[in-house]
């Protein structure tokens, strides 16, 4: 693992001949119930993003933690930021890693939501229009294969995460509370839904397990694998 924080320019650079791709961890700071902390996005996307570069000796970047978040921005804690200013970032991100010589990137976001997703592609669409590389944007929950969920519609600071939150950080889980799935209207479009997320879950953290979480975190390496491995040499145009 070449973790890109943690190294001097020339040894970057050194670096540079062996390999040319990074995984660039996004993630947020929002609430996850009462029972997870605030980074569980990002912490998430980080140790699946650092155990598959381990495996692959590829470069790790500081990850991205604040992200667009909508539904939960009514909780202490949710730091949100606009869909323009995620987008512009993450581009500007993209483009100065081309420049410092990287060829290949893969985005791992630990979080989902739909203008968080939009943002990022949009990003992304944008980076390769400016700049000839090639990159990949992966959401964690992509990767978990939903047959080995025991909870149906699980969701935010549900099942999966917190199973994966034991796995990652034991001692920041809390005393897990019962299953909750927020009424959300079909159609109607609200300016605010802090009111409708009750404490903030959708799932069931009562089924998670440490077991539980060991098979989700080898689902997202074995995924995040899979992309890398496309992203290396899917056949160009």
């Amino acid at each position: 693992m070449k973790l890109i924080e943690e190294l001097s320019w020339t040894e970057i650079e050194a670096g540079l001949n062996e390999t040319r791709t990074v995984i660039l961890p996004v993630g947020t700071l929002e609430e996850h119930g009462p029972h997870l902390p605030v980074f569980t996005d990002t912490i998430q996307a980080v140790e699946v993003a650092r155990e598959a570069s381990r495996r692959t000796q590829i470069f790790l970047a500081s990850p991205v933690y604040y992200g667009v978040c909508r539904s939960t921005r009514g909780f202490p804690g949710t730091i949100t930021v606009s869909f323009d200013s995620l987008r512009a970032y993450v581009y500007d991100i993209l483009i100065s890693f081309y420049d410092s010589g990287f060829r290949k990137i893969l985005l791992l976001t630990g979080h989902a939501g739909g203008q968080h997703m939009a943002a990022l592609e949009l990003a992304c669409q944008q980076a390769i229009e400016k700049r000839d590389f090639r990159l990949s944007l992966v959401s964690l929950f992509d990767l978990i294969d939903r047959n080995a969920v025991d909870t149906s519609n699980d969701g935010h600071a549900g099942e999966i995460e917190t199973s994966l939150m034991m796995v990652i950080r034991p001692e920041l889980v809390k005393v897990r509370p019962g299953s909750f799935q927020p009424l959300r209207p079909r159609f109607l479009v609200l300016r605010d839904v802090r009111h409708l997320m009750g404490n903030g879950i959708i799932g069931d953290p009562s089924k998670a397990s440490l077991e539980k979480g060991k098979v989700f975190f080898e689902m997202a390496v074995q995924g995040v694998m899979i992309a890398l491995k496309e992203l290396e040499s899917f056949p160009e145009k």
